[in-house]
């Protein structure tokens, strides 16, 4: 296919933008009402997304950072995506570890296609194939106490959503197949989730809780420019000490450097 529509020259520019779309979602999802809710006792499961076969998307708050017996470490806007196969079975809750995992095991002897997704998540780094939309969510609460739903509730959203091209992802459908026995396409959707939510916690963290400027390196960016270095190291651009060295400096992440950015793209990305 032509990768055209992912051709990537990084500036300032986009730096920035991607800022201001990174702390608008932040915003939005900090205002979803949380009232009547509770970790494990009522839990909100809301539909973000239902993808072209039919898994279904949704984001299940309050989380279990909400409570903690160090007020310091709470984190009320905490959420975890949740991801619901066609069959109507849930794919077990993932932590970066395990997406680290799915992408050591891509055996895929085709460097164009790890390049390919290397690009992708470095455009999701940036939020640039998302597009801002106000809708009404549908949203189910969950009554941990009596083992019962309540259906039929709305949330208004307004936030910048995860919109990547139809054609990519038919390329990447066809060449990776399933991840975890689900579509790539629902795989993309969930990490973006993922590391929103590690967005709307860090910066909680940071400016509600130690009363400091955001440190906006951490979070989505950190966390998906890690899921390129585990990509550099399947390439054999990276090597298995150096992803190890970085993962000690970086407390549990590895973010790739930019100066590996357009070697591990292939050149889909540049400066």
């Amino acid at each position: 296919m032509n990768f055209d529509s992912i051709r990537t020259v990084y500036t300032r520019v986009l730096k920035q933008k991607a800022l201001e779309k990174r702390l608008f979602n932040i915003n939005s999802f900090s205002e979803i009402s949380r009232i009547g809710l509770e970790f494990n006792v009522a839990e909100c499961k809301l539909l973000l997304h239902e993808t072209s076969q039919g898994e279904k998307i949704y984001i299940q708050y309050p989380g279990k950072e909400t409570k903690s017996n160090d007020s310091t470490r709470i984190r009320p806007w905490d959420f975890r995506p949740k991801l619901q196969q066609s069959d109507g079975k849930f794919m077990k809750d993932l932590s970066f570890a395990d997406v680290w995992d799915d992408l050591s095991e891509i055996h895929i002897a085709d460097n164009e296609v790890l390049a390919v997704l290397a690009t992708v998540f470095f455009r999701m780094s940036l939020m640039m194939d998302y597009v801002k939309i106000k809708d009404q969510y549908n949203c189910n609460v969950f009554d941990m106490q009596d083992n019962s739903y309540s259906p039929g509730l709305t949330v208004e959203l307004e936030w910048y959503k995860f919109a990547p091209d139809k054609e990519l992802l038919l390329y990447l459908e066809e060449k990776i197949g399933k991840i975890r026995g689900v579509s790539v396409e629902s795989y993309l959707y969930y990490n973006d989730l993922l590391v929103q939510n590690e967005d709307c916690k860090y910066y909680y963290k940071d400016s509600e809780v130690n009363g400091v400027d955001w440190n906006n390196k951490v979070g989505r960016n950190n966390t998906l420019l890690t899921h390129l270095s585990l990509i550099g190291y399947l390439q054999g651009h990276i090597k298995f000490s150096d992803i190890m060295n970085r993962f000690i400096r970086g407390r549990g992440v590895a973010p790739i450097t930019f100066n590996m950015i357009p070697t591990i793209t292939n050149g889909l990305v540049k400066k």
